[in-house]
Order: C-alpha cells, then sequence, then structure tokens
C-alpha cells in the first residue's frame, strides 16, 4: 500500500515532466491534458485524504498554473 502512495505522489511529477518537456507540437495538447489530469487527481486525493502536505500542494499549484499557461499559448500557435 506505501508503494502505491508514493507511486500515486509522483505519478503527476511525470506526465508534467512529459508534457512540459515534450518540443512535439502534434503530442503537446494531449500530454498536457494528460499532466492536467494527473495534477487534478492528485490534488483530489490529497483532498480526499484529510491531510495536507503544503509543499506538495503547492507544487501542483505551480504546475497546474504552467499547464493552463502551455496550454493557452498552444492554442495560439
Amino acid at each position: 500500500m506505501q508503494a502505491i502512495k508514493a507511486s500515486n505522489r509522483t505519478l503527476w511529477k511525470q506526465f508534467f515532466k512529459d508534457a512540459i518537456l515534450d518540443l512535439d507540437p502534434t503530442s503537446a495538447e494531449q500530454k498536457l491534458e494528460a499532466a492536467k489530469k494527473a495534477i487534478e487527481d492528485r490534488l483530489r486525493e490529497i483532498h480526499a485524504r484529510g491531510g495536507i502536505d503544503h509543499r506538495e500542494r503547492m507544487e501542483l499549484e505551480d504546475a497546474q498554473r504552467t499547464i493552463l499557461f502551455l496550454g493557452k499559448h498552444e492554442q495560439q500557435t
């Protein structure tokens, strides 16, 4: 069970990295959506658990803003 929690904690980070480091415009939108969903899922998981890891929550919120910014930039190009 502990390994699953650790995996959930880092899974969103991998999706985020994949999205922001993607240089292929044909897959960028799909990767941004996957990262957005992973971030939202993790935020919901933290909220449902009741425990708050302030550092991770700040990281998630920063990542969420970055994904939104990149998504808007993708739409303009």
